[in-house]
């Protein structure tokens, strides 16, 4: 009789036992722990901050548009900007190597260092502009012509250009024009500096005078503002 009490007091604490399982890992599913939280709650975790990259296209009408499906990349995370052109990423603090690309083709990304220490939110602008020769000269030659532009590029971000746009008129008063893109505006490739610039292209055809008020170098202004 006394070893039958044991074996169904046995039985009773293992039912119990499993009970008290039962009820800490349904408690334990049931609980929403973000990783941010559980981060700041662990000792010697890092932190978890926000970084919000918003990125903007400004055209040659200074109007300035959200760019959906813009690349954000940051150290090791990528991701897209909604259609708001907003993008956010989840970062412990540190320094990073930024990337940001526009939907654009066209247009070259914004590569910057950028430091982490608390909810950061990086502003982006790619503007289109046209930069307007300060003088043209011609050099003519029987089907061909050496066009030297002296240019002045503004102050203020990262400057690009693209291939120029040219308007002029041959000898016998034809009009020709050379562009690169349905707007005059193709692929940026070449990084300037503010101020004086002098461009020499060579075309194979004889222009005799030049519109300036139609000739103009496609530039990219890249403009980006940093605050926590």
């Amino acid at each position: 009789m006394t070893n039958k009490c044991l074996r169904i007091s046995g039985w009773l604490l293992l039912a119990a036992l499993l009970a008290l399982l039962v009820i800490a890992f349904t408690s334990y599913q049931g609980a929403s722990v973000s990783f941010s939280s559980l981060s700041a709650t662990m000792p010697g975790a890092a932190p978890v901050y926000e970084l919000t990259v918003k990125v903007r296209v400004v055209g040659v009408d200074g109007v300035a548009r959200p760019d959906p499906g813009a690349l954000v990349t940051v150290g090791l995370r990528s991701t897209r900007t909604d259609t708001d052109g907003v993008a956010r990423l989840k970062v412990t603090p540190g320094r990073y190597s930024a990337f940001v690309k526009s939907s654009d083709s066209r247009l070259l990304p914004l590569t910057l260092e950028l430091a982490v220490e608390g909810n950061t939110s990086l502003n982006v602008q790619f503007r289109l502009a046209r930069l307007y020769p300060d003088s043209i000269e011609l050099e003519s030659r029987s089907g061909s012509t050496v066009i030297r532009m002296n240019l002045t590029a503004p102050e203020g971000g990262r400057l690009f250009i693209s291939y120029p746009q040219i308007t002029g008129l041959t000898p016998s008063g034809s009009s020709v024009r050379m562009a690169r893109g349905p707007d005059g505006f193709s692929n940026f490739f070449q990084r300037i500096s503010p101020g004086p610039l002098v461009l020499d292209l060579s075309v194979e055809k004889e222009i005799a005078a030049i519109d300036v008020n139609s000739t103009f170098v496609p530039l990219q202004i890249i403009d980006w503002q940093i605050s926590a």
